[in-house]
C-alpha cells in the first residue's frame, strides 16, 4: 500500500524534475524572455521596479542581455507581490521554475474546468490546453497571464461552491492585468451587487489591501513609481495585436483602437441587463471572458490563453463539436505559422495574431448552435 502511494508522487517529481532542466536548457538557448521583467523587479521591489535605468542597469550587471531598452513591468505593485519570489533566483533559473508552473497551472486549470463542465473522464483538457497556441507563446516567455488563468479559474470553481471567501481572494490574480478582463471584473462587479455576495466583495478587497500594504511597506514610494510609468504608457501609441489595433493599422487614426473596448461596454450593459436574474457563471460567464479579451485594447496573444475555460466548456457541452474543431485548428494553424516565423519571412510582423481572439469568440459562439441537417431529397 505504501509503496501504490510513494511511486506516483516519485513519478509526478520525476516528471517535473525533467520539465525543469529542459526549461533551463531553454533558457540558455532562447533571448532573454518577457520573464525578465518580473525577474527584475522582484529585484529592484524595494528601489524603483519601474525604472528603466535601474532595470538596465541591473540586468547588465546580472549578465542578462536583454532587448534594447530593456522590457521593464507595467504590472501595478501588488501584482508585484505574487512574483517576489523570483528576486531570490538568478534569471535561468527562474525561468525555469516559472516554465514548470506555468505547464501545472494551465494543465491542472484545464482539469478542473473541465471537472465543473462536465465529469467524464477524458484526455481532451491536456490536450487543449498543452497544444494551444497561446500556451506554447505563455511557455516560451514567461508571461504573468497564467496567473490570471489560475484566478479565474479559482473563481468560477470556487463561485460555484459557494465558497465566497476564497472566491473573492482570488481575484486578486485576476486584477494583475485589468486591461485584458476589464469587462470579466465589471461583470463579477454587476453580479456581486446584484446576487449581494457581499462576502466575495469584501474579501477580494481585504486581499488586495492587504498586497496594497506589502507593496508599501517593502517600498514606500513604489505607487508614485508606478503612476510615473502609468503615465508614460498612457501615451504611448504604437497599435496592439488585436481587434482595435487593426483598426488602428488600417486607418492610421488612433482612437478607433478604442472602439471594440467601447461597444464591448455597450454590449455588455444589454447583455447584463437580459440575463442577471438567471446569470449562470458557466455560460453567461463564458461569453463575458470571450468578449473581454477580443475587445481588449491593450493585449497580446498570449492573453488569449485566459479564454481556455470557455474553450473547454464548448468542447465539453457544445452542440457543433466540428465547427469548434474547424475554430480550433484555425487558430491554431495561424499561432504556428507566426511561432514558426513562416508569417515573417513573407515580412508579416506582430500584428499579423491581430485576428485570433475575435476568432475563439466566434468559435464559441458557432459551436453553441447544432448542426443543421439538410433534408433528403426525393
Amino acid at each position: 500500500m505504501l509503496v501504490r502511494r510513494i511511486l506516483p508522487l516519485l513519478l509526478i517529481a520525476l516528471m517535473l524534475g525533467a520539465l525543469f532542466v529542459a526549461a533551463l536548457a531553454a533558457a540558455s538557448a532562447l533571448p532573454v524572455q518577457d520573464l525578465a521583467q518580473y525577474w527584475a523587479a522582484a529585484h529592484l521591489v524595494t528601489k524603483n521596479p519601474y525604472s528603466l535605468e535601474l532595470t538596465t542597469s541591473f540586468e547588465r550587471s546580472a549578465g542578462v542581455v536583454s532587448v534594447a531598452p530593456p522590457l521593464v513591468t507595467k504590472i501595478p505593485p501588488s501584482a508585484i507581490m505574487l512574483v517576489l519570489p523570483l528576486g531570490f533566483l538568478g534569471y535561468k533559473a527562474a525561468f525555469a521554475l516559472w516554465s514548470v508552473m506555468s505547464i501545472v497551472v494551465i494543465a491542472g486549470c484545464a482539469r478542473a474546468v473541465w471537472d465543473l463542465f462536465t465529469p467524464t473522464p477524458s484526455l481532451a483538457p491536456a490536450l487543449l490546453s498543452l497544444l494551444f497556441g497561446p500556451t506554447v507563446v505563455i511557455l516560451m516567455l514567461g508571461q504573468l497571464t497564467v496567473l490570471v488563468l489560475l484566478g479565474i479559474t479559482l473563481f468560477l470553481i470556487l463561485a460555484a461552491r459557494k465558497r465566497d471567501w476564497l472566491a473573492g481572494a482570488s481575484l486578486l490574480l485576476v486584477v494583475a492585468k485589468p486591461h485584458v478582463v476589464f469587462l470579466f471584473l465589471l461583470a463579477v462587479l454587476l453580479w456581486i451587487l446584484y446576487s449581494k455576495r457581499w462576502k466575495i466583495l469584501v474579501s477580494g478587497t481585504v486581499a488586495f489591501s492587504a498586497a496594497t500594504v506589502a507593496a508599501i511597506a517593502i517600498n514606500p514610494h513604489i505607487y508614485a513609481q508606478f503612476m510615473d510609468r502609468t503615465r508614460l504608457v498612457v501615451h504611448e501609441t504604437e497599435s496592439y495585436p488585436n481587434l482595435g489595433g487593426a483598426l488602428y493599422a488600417a486607418s492610421g487614426h488612433h482612437v478607433l483602437a478604442l472602439v471594440p473596448q467601447l461597444i464591448g461596454l455597450i454590449w455588455l450593459a444589454f447583455y447584463w441587463r437580459k440575463h442577471r436574474v438567471e446569470w449562470d457563471w458557466k455560460s453567461d460567464g463564458m461569453i463575458v471572458l470571450l468578449v473581454s479579451v477580443a475587445t481588449s485594447y491593450y493585449s497580446y496573444p498570449y492573453d488569449e490563453v485566459l479564454v481556455l475555460p470557455a474553450l473547454l466548456a464548448a468542447f465539453a457541452n457544445g452542440k457543433n463539436r466540428r465547427m469548434f474543431l474547424v475554430g480550433l485548428l484555425a487558430t491554431n494553424l495561424g499561432y504556428a505559422l507566426y511561432i514558426s516565423n513562416v508569417a515573417g519571412h513573407f515580412k508579416l510582423g506582430y500584428m499579423f495574431l491581430w485576428w485570433p481572439a475575435s476568432a475563439w469568440l466566434v468559435t464559441y459562439v458557432l459551436s453553441q448552435h447544432p448542426r443543421t441537417r439538410l433534408a433528403p431529397a426525393y
